[in-house]
């Protein structure tokens, strides 16, 4: 008798305690860093290679603040998120060398704290069998992510692993074009079982607002200026 009452007691605070947390309607929003937050494709084209002939992230994380630029409209949806007091995390892709740089460059530009390991995490890919695969969706699902806003097909399958919300944001044709290898296959190939998807296949999913993996895309359109590419 004792234990059955001790258990209807401890269920019954287990569901006020979970019906009390769903319903604070606070978010934990992600956000990829290059070419989703940063247009950084000059940093990428420019940055020296490693003696192993890899791109050295070192360099490109102290680099931000000479050739990254900042995407307004998903700076706009940041300082969004936290005008309504959710949380913004930033889950990136790049090593983590020298990554108190890249939490410098972003606080200084979006004018809240980022520190690395409390709310910008650096999750490089690995290889398995001779794929390179995606690991943020381990960092979301520690989180606690409950949206997730990348613009490569990578990010979009961490959020689907991850059980968390995807959404595309759309890139910068000139980062099309560059990395087009992790863009719906490949858009600029077209032609083979792993990149069916032409440039016209792509206008078409972005009309639909909704991508091939079933993501949602974010309907953007922002293109530097000339001068802020100099």
């Amino acid at each position: 008798m004792f234990n059955r009452l001790i258990i209807k007691r401890v269920v019954l605070f287990l569901l006020i305690s979970s019906i009390s947390f769903s319903q604070t309607g606070k978010l934990k929003v992600g956000f990829d860093i290059d070419d989703t937050t940063l247009y950084s494709e000059r940093a990428f084209v420019v940055a020296p290679k490693t003696e192993t002939g890899h791109t050295d992230y070192s360099w490109i994380n102290t680099h931000d603040k000479e050739y990254s630029l900042f995407i307004e409209p998903v700076v706009t949806l940041i300082n969004y998120f936290r005008a309504h007091g959710h949380e913004v995390f930033f889950i990136t892709a790049r090593p983590g060398v020298n990554g108190d740089s890249v939490a410098v460059f972003l606080s200084k530009n979006l004018n809240f704290d980022v520190i690395v390991d409390s709310n910008l995490f650096f999750s490089p890919k690995e290889y398995v069998n001779g794929f390179k695969y995606t690991t943020k969706h381990r960092i979301m699902e520690k989180l606690g992510i409950d949206i997730f806003y990348g613009d490569s097909d990578t990010d979009i399958i961490a959020a689907i692993k991850a059980d968390v919300h995807p959404v595309r944001i759309v890139r910068n044709n000139a980062s099309i074009k560059e990395y087009s290898g992790n863009y719906f296959g490949d858009t600029q190939d077209g032609k083979s079982h792993e990149a069916p998807f032409g440039q016209k296949d792509l206008e078409y999913f972005y009309r639909a607002s909704v991508g091939i993996y079933g993501e949602s895309i974010y309907p953007i359109t922002w293109n530097p200026s000339p001068i802020q590419l100099k």
